[in-house]
């Protein structure tokens, strides 16, 4: 099999993905459907179906078939953040970057968002309030409520920034306090409360008061690294 005829099923795999509108979690045709469909070997088919799951594009679960991957082909450390040592430091550069767009991707939530994308913001939001009272780990929720004000923002790159930026999020754990975990209550119920009212400038106010205060708790975190 050439590696043309494999990258090339690769694409029409992706492109049927894309055509269908299949989302993360959906199943696949089988891999005889898929062949027959695509005119090709069950032989090239599978070649195909491993290279995309090696993306995370797709994922194969041995005996119920060949799913849409969640990760939708952004790996789980796209920017091989694993390999950098100084959590602290790092955790402060990676704030930094997220204050230059995310701002505004709330603000552009505030003008896109359907009722539909509200009530999804505001339960992702109920459940990162739930666990911080409960005094639980909160940091995959905090991401599913920025990723779910991305999906709002109507822009397909700001959704694919944010999922990659926050998955390495997911790989810097550092320590909060609870007057920190107590700003974030506020400071995501006015984020949501401002897109629902479509207060453009409301919601990027809001995330910016969010992330400059995790900044500032960041800051004195660093200077005591020192």
């Amino acid at each position: 099999m050439s590696a043309s005829l494999a990258e090339s099923v690769q694409q029409d795999i992706i492109k049927l993905i894309t055509t269908n509108e299949l989302n993360p979690g959906d199943k696949l045709p089988t891999e005889y459907e898929l062949a027959d469909k695509l005119n090709v070997g069950r032989s090239t088919i599978r070649e195909a179906v491993k290279a995309l799951a090696s993306r995370n594009i797709l994922k194969i679960k041995q005996g119920s078939g060949t799913f849409v991957s969640p990760g939708m082909g952004i790996t789980k450390d796209p920017l091989g953040l694993s390999l950098i040592c100084n959590d602290v430091n790092l955790a402060f550069d990676m704030i930094n970057v997220r204050i230059i767009f995310e701002p505004e991707m709330a603000a552009l939530a505030a003008i896109n968002a359907t009722k539909d994308d509200c009530m999804k913001i505001g339960t992702a939001c109920t459940i990162v309030e739930d666990l911080i009272k409960n005094n639980e780990e909160y940091s995959k929720a905090d991401s599913s409520f920025h990723e779910a004000i991305a999906r709002a923002s109507g822009n397909k790159i700001i959704n694919r920034i944010v999922k990659v930026i926050h998955s390495s999020i997911q790989k810097n754990i550092f320590v909060t306090e609870d007057s920190l975990r107590n700003d974030t209550l506020i400071y995501h119920r006015q984020i949501v409360n401002a897109i629902k009212e479509h207060d453009v400038t409301g919601a990027r106010c809001g995330m910016i008061m969010h992330l400059n205060n995790l900044r500032n708790f960041m800051t004195i975190k660093k200077r005591e690294t020192r």
